[in-house]
């Protein structure tokens, strides 16, 4: 089956994700094929789409910088991104691809594309391995991270390779907190993280391992990709976009609530804080926020807004039985548990 490759050669923050979801309306909406986009960035950090910038990013040393902050339109955690990095989006029809691929839950696109990009990675000498759920390691450090999102019959799967990055700069910028990385093995972002051009010992540019990558996501998705370009109709809604959400600070700023309870865990696949009001007992509002993963951020404003008016116990049992993933519904359900 056909796709288009694009490479579209935007480098600016805030379009780079106007660009993202404009790809993802337009795949939903069958105006636009499936698509492989190759993709790189200025020096930029991408905030998870729940995530609060000023827990995860060292603010006023990005300003001195001048490294802007843009959230994403997917859940995951911050990740600062230079020209050293190389990201690729898959968009596609969600229903033709799992049906074609055989495939019941989307997190089994983590291990599938996590593979094809182990097998482009080998092409320069270095032996990788999948971290569950959502990484690719070599030597426990990591050199790949994916995220994905559906939107309506559209998703993508995106990922990110460390090449060539200022990991010195990612680890000046970033601030995890200490709960991420417990009982890991490491304590900071540089002990975490390797470039594959330090790992293969050789320089090695992102256009090169791109080379190396295609035909790897081509064999894991069926699809053959060719050569296209952006349709006048998408460029119009990422400029769009990038008007009325990407570009405006509030989008990426928005007000913080605040809560009289904050509890915080680690799911399987991050963070997860829990900041509730109770008021005779009762939830009265609720937020989760943090770097987990979720493909169908809707149901995090549906379960929130379903547990108002319940105790936190009843609120547990809801969780249990919702439309989170499992390994996000347990560890609510265990948060909700500490609020009783």
């Amino acid at each position: 089956m056909k796709a288009r490759l694009l490479f579209d050669g935007e480098r600016e923050a805030a379009r780079h994700f106007a660009m993202e979801e404009a790809l993802l309306r337009s795949v939903d909406s069958g105006e636009a094929p499936p698509t492989l986009r190759i993709r790189r960035s200025v020096p930029a950090l991408w905030l998870g789409l729940f995530q609060r910038p000023e827990e995860d990013i060292d603010l006023g040393r990005a300003r001195e910088l001048g490294v802007p902050v843009v959230r994403r339109h997917n859940p995951g955690g911050t990740v600062y991104q230079d020209e050293g990095t190389l990201c690729y989006s898959l968009f596609f029809p969600r229903d033709e691809l799992f049906r074609r691929l055989g495939l019941g839950d989307p997190a089994e696109l983590y291990a599938l594309f996590g593979k094809a990009a182990i097998r482009a990675l080998a092409r320069f000498g270095v032996e990788a391995e999948l971290s569950p759920l959502n990484d690719v390691t070599i030597g426990g450090r990591k050199v790949y991270g994916s995220a994905q999102l559906q939107q309506y019959s559209a998703f993508v799967h995106s990922g990110s390779f460390l090449v060539s990055c200022d990991l010195g700069r990612m680890a000046e910028l970033l601030r995890p907190s200490a709960l991420k990385y417990a009982g890991r093995g490491f304590t900071g972002v540089r002990e975490r993280v390797v470039n594959l051009a330090e790992a293969a010992d050789r320089s090695v540019s992102p256009e090169l391992l791109a080379e190396a990558l295609v035909p790897e996501l081509a064999a894991a998705s069926g699809y053959s990709f060719v050569p296209g370009d952006l349709g006048a109709g998408e460029a119009r809604l990422a400029e769009t976009l990038l008007e009325r959400k990407y570009g405006r600070p509030e989008w990426t700023f928005r007000p913080a609530p605040r809560f009289r309870r904050s509890v915080s865990g680690r799911s399987r696949t991050g963070v997860v804080t829990l900041g509730a009001t109770l008021e005779a007992g009762v939830i009265a509002a609720l937020e989760l926020r943090g770097d987990f993963l979720l493909p169908e951020v809707g149901s995090i404003d549906a379960f929130a807004a379903a547990v108002r008016g319940l105790s936190p116990d009843q609120a547990a049992d809801l969780a249990r039985g919702s439309a989170l993933p499992g390994y996000l519904a347990a560890t609510v359900a265990e948060l909700l548990g500490g609020l009783a």
